[in-house]
């Protein structure tokens, strides 16, 4: 896994949203920005909730695939 998306979802279990997206913002691959600023949109919104988180940590380890098949 890159370190950089094992820090981030390192930060979403410490329910720190915010830090979540400061190390994704590092790493999101372009073919990822629509998904990647949709999620950001929410989390401005002020969704925080399981739901959310998990599906962060999910896009996490998509990203995490992409990075790696590049």
């Amino acid at each position: 896994m890159h370190p950089l998306i094992q820090k981030a979802l390192n930060q979403l279990n410490s329910n720190n949203y915010r830090g979540y997206f400061e190390e994704m913002d590092m790493i999101i691959p372009p073919s990822m920005s629509t998904d990647y600023q949709e999620f950001k949109g929410f989390f401005v919104a002020g969704i925080k909730n399981e739901e959310f988180k998990e599906a962060l940590n999910v896009f996490a380890l998509e990203v995490d695939g992409k990075l790696y098949k590049e």
